[in-house]
């Protein structure tokens, strides 16, 4: 049967109840027919019975007759008069009991007739109205004619009788009849019934217990995690609905799954590329890591970042390939405008290449006729496009226009590094410009001082004791007395050009100059410096003052016992680092936020690219922590 449920209940139903009207209507009519079979056998017997009275009447009434004539006695008259009067109302009953039987009510009225004629010709009313009267017609002729008319009239009381025992005998038949077709009705209509029950509970079990089995089945899978189940789509329309519901539900939450973890692996490899960038690495290092991390996410065979330089060509600045067949070499390229990225230079959007019909461009940027399918996502820096994200796979799987779009998510990263990374180098340069340009214009000063101001000091000075070797009395002690002055005002000029700027560093190097430092120290100072004999001399100077600078705040603000000046260069994958720390037992509480020494400090250890560090307990002591990255060629030599 087709169509949906409620049809199919609806019509199971409705032959259900057909069937069982039915079997009830057979049983009603079988039922109404006994009924009327029992009411026809008790007419018929009650007919019989009045006929049987009237005829034994009757009898009475011919034995009366008869016996008067034979014995003259009125006693046997009693009988007789008694007939007379009970025959009449005896005769109605009769009448009565066959109303609506056509046949019986003609034949009763006849017998009827006969027995009212053989009382009008054999009966004496005056007997039956006087006392002690006798008959007066009865004599033996009589007696003969009269038992013929009672022979005539029991031949029709038989007659009548054996009517009504046949009726009463198919009225039994026509019961027995009625009662087994009641009975056949019964035993149908109950096994109808429970044929009826059986194919409905059979139908709801097919067609909705057995199809919800599977789909609670179903969703025990899939709430144990299989997305991969699904139901067959056979049952009703209904059911059926709800199985192919069910169906894509599940395909829903496949995809919502699998669209998740696009999601969650693409968010995990930009959150490694952001973790990259923001660890202030290279710009090189995020470059790597963004074409590994977007390479492994798309499922691509390579990819490249390529940087557009200003004479139309590229520079392949970072590349990653699942193996090495499909490596993209690093250097030089040349930009074919049918491309990827020439596409991506000319466009500065996305970009996504098939094969067909694109195989001859692909084959000519990559190099590999097995190419089936790239993508290439502009870096866009400062509103220009700067390069390109590129992928390029071989499998049957292709990129498609939606990674060019993702790969624009790393693309961002990348323009954001390489801006941070611009940034940084500006300040870096700035700040070592600034500090050159200090720095150049200390040795300056104390050039100028030296060999300017303080030679001709110490000409005047020697030509001052010249005078005073050639005067005499009052004239010469007053020249001794600016002579000595003219010496201490050479000397504080010494001091304060090597304030400026130690002579002692550029001639020995950072030891022997921070080793000065801690002689003219008022306060005990503890110098290990394990260096090599020369470093660059931007890191020397710097770290010449900040040493200085550091001493000169311990000793004002701490009021130390000791301060220790240690320091070292640790190797490491960047080239090494001059790593030092000045550490004092003084008051503590340094707080670089509260004043502009530590600070100014800090700016001229990172214009070196290095980094500083202040721990200052109330009551402990400061120790401030310095780390300068070197190049191979800072390193001039080797101490001592």
């Amino acid at each position: 049967m087709h169509g949906g449920l409620t049809l199919r209940l609806g019509v199971t139903c409705a032959l259900f109840t057909l069937l069982i009207s039915t079997a009830f209507a057979a049983i009603l009519l079988s039922v109404y027919q006994l009924r009327e079979s029992v009411l026809a056998v008790t007419r018929a017997e009650r007919s019989v019975s009045a006929a049987t009275t009237l005829e034994r009447l009757l009898l009475d009434v011919e034995a009366g007759r008869r016996g008067f004539a034979l014995t003259r006695d009125p006693a046997v008259l009693v009988p007789w008069k008694a007939a007379q009067e009970q025959i009449p109302a005896q005769q109605q009953e009769l009448a009565a009991t066959v109303a609506g039987d056509r046949v019986q009510t003609a034949r009763v009225a006849v017998l009827n007739l006969d027995i009212t004629d053989y009382l009008d010709d054999y009966a004496d009313p005056s007997i039956a109205l006087e006392e002690g009267a006798v008959p007066k017609n009865i004599s033996p002729t009589s007696v003969l004619q009269g038992q013929r008319q009672i022979s005539a009239l029991r031949q029709e009381f038989d007659d009548f009788a054996a009517a009504q025992r046949r009726t009463v005998e198919q009225s039994r038949r026509e019961s027995m009849l009625a009662g087994r077709r009641a009975l056949v009705a019964g035993i149908g209509g109950f096994t109808t019934a429970m044929f009826g029950v059986a194919i409905l509970t059979r139908s709801l079990a097919v067609m909705v217990v057995r199809p919800l089995r599977r789909l609670v089945s179903a969703a025990d899978e899939v709430a144990r995690g299989d997305l991969n189940v699904r139901v067959a789509t056979d049952g009703a329309v209904e059911i059926g609905s709800m199985q192919r519901t069910f169906n894509s539900m599940v395909g829903a939450m496949r995809r919502s799954r699998t669209t998740l973890s696009s999601v969650a692996a693409e968010q995990a490899a930009l959150r490694r590329v952001a973790t990259v960038a923001a660890k202030g690495r290279p710009a090189v290092a995020v470059f790597g890591a963004v074409t590994e991390e977007a390479g492994k996410l798309f499922g691509a065979d390579a990819t490249a970042l390529v940087r557009f330089e200003p004479d139309g060509e590229g520079t392949v600045v970072a590349t990653w390939s699942a193996d090495a067949a499909h490596r993209i070499s690093p250097g030089k390229v040349i930009l074919d405008r049918e491309g990827v990225a020439g596409r991506v230079l000319h466009s500065g959007k996305p970009v996504h290449i098939e094969a067909p019909p694109n195989a001859g461009f692909l084959a000519r940027e990559f190099g590999d006729l097995s190419i089936r399918s790239a993508i290439g996502a502009p870096v866009l820096v400062a509103g220009r496009t700067w390069g390109v994200l590129k992928a390029l796979s071989t499998s049957a799987r292709p990129l498609l226009q939606h990674d060019a779009a993702r790969a624009a998510e790393f693309t961002d990263l990348v323009a954001s590094s390489i801006a941070s990374s611009q940034a940084r180098a500006d300040l870096t340069a700035s700040r070592a410009r600034v500090v050159a340009a200090t720095d150049e214009g200390r040795r300056r000063i104390e050039r100028d001082l030296h060999d300017g101001t303080q030679q001709r000091l110490i000409a005047l000075l020697l030509q001052l004791r010249a005078t005073e070797t050639q005067a005499g009395g009052e004239l010469r002690e007053r020249l001794s007395h600016i002579g000595t002055d003219l010496a201490e005002a050479i000397d504080e000029l010494r001091e304060l050009a090597r304030g400026i700027h130690p002579s002692i560093l550029s001639d020995g190097g950072l030891v022997p100059a921070v080793k000065s430092l801690g002689r003219r120290s008022p306060v005990p100072v503890e110098v290990r410096l394990d260096l090599p004999t020369r470093i660059d001399t931007k890191i020397e100077i710097g770290a010449y003052y900040v040493i200085a600078e550091a001493l000169t705040n311990a000793i004002r603000h701490a009021h130390p016992t000791l301060i220790s000046v240690r320091g070292s260069v640790a190797d490491d994958l960047d080239g090494g680092a001059l790593e030092f720390s000045i550490e004092d037992d003084g008051a503590g509480g340094a707080d670089p936020h509260l004043g502009t020494g530590l600070i100014g400090l800090g700016d001229r250890i990172a214009a070196l690219g290095g980094t500083m560090h202040i721990a200052s307990r109330p009551g402990h002591g400061t120790t401030l922590s310095c780390r300068i990255p070197l190049r191979d060629e800072s390193v001039k030599g080797e101490a001592s």
